[in-house]
């Protein structure tokens, strides 16, 4: 009889104060000089809409209305209009 030994494949283990943080983010019109982008907040995660121009892209941080920090970054050259939204993922 023969036996075989079974392996598990490695995987690191996280600490379990570890989370994963993401951001949604969705981008239209990405084609025309003003695209819009909706997305959440990095740190209070309400929604949010913009509208900016990306004729010659910089890195811009536009600010939450509710909490004050930076939402998001974005490769844009201007911001048009922040409004917030509920947020579509919630």
């Amino acid at each position: 009889m023969e036996v075989r030994e079974i392996r598990k494949s490695y995987k690191p283990r996280r600490p379990e104060s570890e989370t994963t943080h993401f951001q949604h983010v969705k981008i239209l019109d990405c084609n025309q000089p003003v695209s819009r982008v909706i997305f959440e907040c990095w740190h209070c995660k309400q929604g949010l809409l913009s509208e900016v121009e990306v004729s010659s892209p910089q890195f811009l941080e536009l600010e939450c209305p509710k909490c004050g920090k930076t939402a998001i970054r974005l490769m844009a050259n201007k911001v048009i209009s922040t409004t917030p939204i509920p947020s579509p993922w919630q």
